[in-house]
């Protein structure tokens, strides 16, 4: 597994607060990360996240989830856009941008977290190009509802 300096520092960090009681786990593709008393511990924005924000997965979520066979990714992604696709044709109100940025912003925090669990689970990764093309064809696959949603409001 090829681990860039930048993100062993963020998964030292997360294990460090293991050491100290802290539990991590993916609950529906979402991270559940708790300190010792069992308390959620805050992983997005400007709370300082323990782990701080990953540039690679706020720019690449599709590739680097591939790489890790995160495929809730695509099943989060594919759920989120028909929701904002819904919501665009009630409203008219265009989610692209927004939906598109919350994505990001999500994977840019949760990334070191996913990970950290596929470390820990032996979970090799993908080689890099390979991760490119699996997770852009994913992409697309998983748009392919929000799309028929913007065929049917005509927003397309």
């Amino acid at each position: 597994m090829a681990i860039s300096p930048q993100m062993q520092e963020k998964l030292e960090k997360i294990e460090r607060l293991m050491q100290d009681g802290y539990t991590l786990k993916k609950e529906y593709g979402f991270i559940n990360f708790r300190n010792s008393s069992g308390k959620p511990v805050p992983i997005y924005g400007g709370f300082k996240p323990p782990a701080g924000f990953s540039w690679i997965g706020f720019f690449f979520p599709f590739a680097v989830c591939a790489q890790i066979n995160e495929w809730s990714y695509f099943y989060i992604c594919g759920w989120f856009f028909s929701f904002m696709a819904l919501l665009e044709g009630i409203t008219g109100y265009n989610t692209t941008t927004v939906s598109n940025i919350a994505i990001s912003m999500t994977y840019g925090y949760i990334f070191p977290y996913l990970r950290k669990i596929a470390k820990d689970n032996g979970i090799a990764d993908r080689p890099k190009g390979q991760s490119i093309f699996i997770g852009i064809l994913l992409s697309i696959a998983c748009s392919i509802p929000s799309v028929i949603i913007d065929i049917i409001f005509g927003n397309f």
